[in-house]
């Protein structure tokens, strides 16, 4: 999940919104995450852009929170789904397999929205572990028994799920040791962080999601010296400006074509 400044903001309106994704305004962009044992891209995630008509591209973080207080959050995160599902089960078709990692709100998880995803990678005939549902977890997560049955449904039919922005606040060691999950994402704070607090949570993090036999993502890489850094940690994989923005799908194509 990114977190950058923004071109001018939407209204915050949730009918203009609703027009948006009915017209075909919001877009699924693909930012790429490295292997960092072999430097190729593996994953590609797919971040929510809408091209406004008299605004331009507005990002993610000035309508995202409009779309959660309102309802509409199902509805955009099905359009990503739908746009990114398909362009990756192209890019399959065509001999290039990379991953796909979406976002996807606490609020959804749910045994239909579960039933629904798996339906529709079974629908693109994508490979068991291809898609990985991205989670911010919240507090009250890990206690709700049809949040955690639906992470698990997910696991079970062949859905990765991985709990996103770990260090940003919620997520503790203790959540991590409970909830169904397939990858963990070092939050881009923790790369911020240069103290010794900071390097012991994430190399804590990347111990207990190895022992489970998860993948850990490093955010938020934008420096050679980033890089190094979630090296000695241990992550599996990173994801940055470093290596690559969040690119349209004409782009994305290009980057994992010369790969």
């Amino acid at each position: 999940m990114e977190r950058r400044a923004s071109t001018p903001a939407a209204d915050g309106s949730a009918e203009e919104l609703r027009r948006a994704v009915g017209r075909g305004e919001l877009i699924a962009y693909f930012q790429p995450q490295y292997d960092l044992a072999s430097g190729r891209p593996v994953v590609v995630e797919a971040l929510c852009r809408w091209l406004h008509p008299a605004r331009g591209l507005v990002m993610p973080d000035r309508f995202i929170p409009v779309a959660e207080r309102t309802g509409l959050i199902g509805d955009v995160s099905r359009t990503v789904l739908d746009q990114a599902g398909r362009r990756v089960a192209d890019w399959h078709r065509h001999g290039r397999r990379i991953g796909l990692a979406v976002n996807v709100s606490p609020t959804q998880l749910r045994a239909d929205f579960a039933a629904a995803v798996l339906g529709f990678v079974r629908e693109l005939g994508l490979p068991a572990g291809t898609v990985t549902a991205e989670i911010t977890e919240t507090p009250a997560l890990t206690e709700s028994c049809e949040e955690v049955e639906a992470l698990q449904s997910l696991i079970d039919g062949g859905v990765g799920v991985s709990v996103d922005d770990f260090g940003a606040g919620f997520t503790s060691i203790e959540a991590l040791k409970r909830m169904p999950l397939t990858e963990v994402k070092i939050d881009r704070s923790l790369m911020r962080n240069h103290d010794t607090a900071a390097d012991a949570l994430a190399i804590e993090a990347v111990d207990v999601a190895h022992a489970r036999h998860a993948v850990v993502v490093a955010e938020g890489i934008e420096t050679a010296r980033d890089l190094e850094r979630a090296r000695r940690w241990g992550c599996d994989r990173g994801q940055g400006f470093y290596f690559s923005p969040a690119l349209p799908p004409a782009e994305a194509e290009r980057l994992l074509s010369a790969a």
